[in-house]
């Protein structure tokens, strides 16, 4: 666990105890190109509280670097937050963004990129589809949860609050040149972090491969991070700073943005998007682990050789045939609640007379090429409907 590793992916990664310390390598390299101007992009304070920002501080000024710091990113970003940054950080007229955080941060960091890249361009024009991004600044991301895998993929989600539109832009000018994975950084997650981080790295490996576009590859990244969840949240629960469990939840974490990035994901996260476009303050690993159950009881039928098996530490054996489908949802929702994890729809805010609106954002969102049309089975209104009605 001591042992910085390189894992190169889209990105090139350093993963390990202690892998905050080759920031000052990675910004000496930075320096050899001559970048001299740099715009970083958090939240309000986890980049303080996890002593991330103790290591980028000094060796930015060290270095002479000129920066300055947008930190206002929130959990569900906007597009109008990113325009705010966007603002600000071009009166300096950047050559790198580095974006210290969880999802929220770095993927508002990697849209910032883009559009400092591409001026007169502002984010509603990338989450409505006006413009397409082929070019961005270089990027940094120093995540701070095991949970998203946006450090290692080329994905940026954020509202149109307006048109309660959360959605995804992707692009491979969004890749991180550099991501810094250290689980230290992570020990001050609060409680409901350490498990809502967690489950959305679940989701992104049941999702990665069930696909239409998994494969044997995804299906062996999903085996391993499912198991090593499995094993190791319940020690973060219990022990906040049990650093080998943390270890192992980032390593199961960055597998999952592996995964997706290769294979996309298909009902959930669109269906969750929804949900949190809806209610802002929904955090979106709950909303994913409340419709995980009732997504993978439509779905078995279909992948129930490939589910059986990436899901057996958590649900036991099981001979992957359709029937199973009423079983294996019910033992995933008795896992969930044994961790902590009981509230449904109705619990966050939702009722049974917000179902036609849902479904209504949802295709309007989806269009005819969203995630949905990737599902392993034909995703139709009436299923929707089904989905959150039996997550209510």
């Amino acid at each position: 666990m001591n042992r910085v590793l390189e894992l190169r992916c889209g990105s090139v990664d350093y993963f390990g105890i202690g892998a905050i310390n080759r920031f000052e390598h990675i910004m000496e390299q930075y320096r050899k190109r001559g970048i001299r101007r740099v715009g970083i992009v958090t939240g309000r304070s986890s980049y303080r509280l996890s002593g991330a920002w103790r290591v980028v501080k000094p060796v930015i000024e060290e270095k002479h670097i000129e920066y300055l710091h947008f930190d206002a990113i929130t959990p569900n970003p906007t597009v109008d937050q990113i325009d705010e940054a966007v603002h600000l950080l071009k009166e300096i007229e950047p050559q790198l963004i580095i974006g210290i955080g969880g999802g929220s941060s770095l993927d508002a960091s990697k849209v910032v990129a883009v559009l400092l890249r591409n001026r007169g361009i502002t984010a509603r024009d990338i989450y409505t589809g006006r413009f397409t991004p082929f070019e961005a600044l270089p990027i940094l991301s120093i995540n701070l949860t095991h949970g998203t895998g946006s450090e290692v993929d080329r994905y940026a989600v954020a509202t149109i609050p307006e048109e309660r539109d959360k959605s995804g832009a992707a692009a491979d000018c969004m890749y991180p040149e550099y991501a810094i994975d250290d689980p230290e950084l992570m020990l001050s997650l609060p409680d409901k972090e350490v498990l809502y981080t967690s489950l959305d790295a679940l989701n992104h490996l049941v999702e990665a491969a069930t696909t239409k576009l998994s494969s044997p590859y995804t299906v062996m990244l999903a085996k391993e991070g499912i198991a090593l969840i499995n094993k190791w949240l319940p020690h973060a629960i219990e022990d906040r700073q049990d650093i080998e469990a943390r270890y192992w939840l980032l390593y199961a974490s960055i597998l999952g943005g592996i995964a997706i990035d290769c294979a996309v994901v298909h009902i959930t996260h669109p269906l969750e998007h929804t949900l949190s476009a809806f209610r802002p303050g929904l955090e979106h690993g709950l909303g994913l682990t409340i419709l995980l159950p009732a997504v993978i009881k439509v779905i078995y039928p279909a992948v129930a050789e490939t589910l059986s098996g990436i899901l057996r530490p958590i649900t036991g054996t099981l001979k992957g045939t359709p029937d199973e489908a009423e079983g294996i949802a019910q033992s995933l929702r008795e896992w969930i609640e044994s961790l902590g994890v009981s509230q449904r729809l109705r619990d966050v805010g939702f009722t049974d007379d917000d179902i036609p609106e849902l479904v209504r954002y949802v295709r309007r969102s989806q269009g005819e090429s969203g995630s949905l049309s990737l599902a392993p089975v034909k995703v139709t209104d009436e299923m929707i409907r089904e989905i959150y009605r039996e997550s209510l």
